[in-house]
């Protein structure tokens, strides 16, 4: 029942660093499994909201997902046994239910719709960044050049993004202005969006996924996969390097083993980040090259936006990728000593 998950994530809240209620049904609080940002401590990435009448917890920094009852489950023990108790008398007033599987509280695949191709998807209810003064300043200041913002778009209210898809109605949360990222195919077909606000809104990317069963990865359908593919985290990021596509998140082993061999892999820098220490060294076991950041003139910087900010040139950033990367044994090296810093 939603208002009982609502009353023990009330109740769990005041031991959860920086949690707020951003709305009735929208919780959000720094990642208990991750730690969240190690270099910024007002930063809060984790989120409750509500899907299908139940709480869904999702983290935007691991990437972790489970339903807000596991999540009581696994951080507030003695919290959760109370939450089954007053669950179950609540059920006993309806004999006719029972207690719901856990994959009540997953995401499952729906059917949608097809969605049209990129020409008319987007087109229908978005408008080009070079288009729009306040996206395109925002990108500007980011150092993004107008030759990247040439397939971003951009919309007034994050509602709008609803029409991609019957999947979301009713389900996108906020009307934040947001400059919106595609996800192709490698045929062209629109499979998926990430909204980037553009203000202070604490749910910095909201994401939309229209065929469950394909990865979503920025500019795959863009990539010469006979030559060097850098993979970074975020689609912006990737805005910086030649020939790249980004995985939207840590999650690099989804990227196919057909491209696999020419792939560089390119974490952010964040060597206190358990989490992401903890992906990158599964990926090295993989046989996966990877970027192992030891450059000192990127100490302070989270990311490839952060370093072009910084004052460092995009061919600067590709020298510095080139000679940190690495794999097998000598990589797993480096890791040990990425990590000391």
């Amino acid at each position: 029942m939603l208002w009982i998950e609502r009353k023990y994530l009330s109740l769990v809240m005041s031991s959860l660093d920086m949690a707020k209620w951003v709305n009735e049904n929208t919780l959000n609080h720094r990642c208990p499994y991750c730690g969240d940002s190690q270099k910024n401590k007002y930063k809060s990435r984790g989120y409750h909201f509500v899907k299908d009448n139940s709480f869904i917890y999702k983290c935007h920094n691991c990437g972790k997902t489970t339903s807000s009852v596991n999540f009581i489950k696994d951080h507030f023990p003695v919290q959760h046994k109370e939450y089954l108790k007053e669950w179950l008398q609540d059920q006993g007033k309806k004999p006719v239910q029972k207690m719901p599987p856990s994959s009540h509280f997953k995401f499952t695949p729906r059917e949608i719709n097809h969605l049209n191709t990129k020409d008319n998807s987007l087109k229908a209810i978005a408008v080009p960044v070079s288009e729009k003064a306040i996206a395109r300043n925002y990108l500007l200041e980011r150092k993004i050049s107008e030759e990247m913002m040439r397939d971003l778009w951009y919309i007034d209210n994050a509602q709008t993004l609803s029409f991609l898809s019957p999947k979301y109605k009713n389900r996108v949360l906020g009307n934040d202005p947001r400059i919106i990222l595609p996800f192709y195919n490698e045929s062209g077909k629109l499979i998926g969006i990430s909204g980037r606000a553009i203000n202070n809104s604490p749910l910095r990317y909201l994401t939309m996924r229209f065929e469950e069963n394909t990865p979503l990865i920025f500019n795959l359908n863009k990539v010469d996969k006979t030559k060097t593919i850098y993979v970074t985290e975020g689609p912006i990021d990737s805005l910086f390097l030649p020939n790249s596509i980004a995985v939207a998140g840590s999650d690099f082993k989804k990227i196919s083993e057909e491209i696999k061999e020419c792939s560089i892999l390119i974490f952010d820098n964040e060597p206190r980040n358990k989490e992401i220490i903890k992906k990158i060294e599964e990926v090295i076991d993989l046989g996966y090259r990877v970027c192992i950041w030891n450059d000192t003139r990127i100490t302070e910087c989270k990311d490839i936006n952060d370093m072009i900010l910084s004052g460092l040139t995009e061919q600067e950033v590709v020298d510095i990728i080139d000679r940190c990367t690495t794999y097998g044994l000598s990589a797993k090296l480096q890791l040990k000593e990425f990590k000391r810093v």
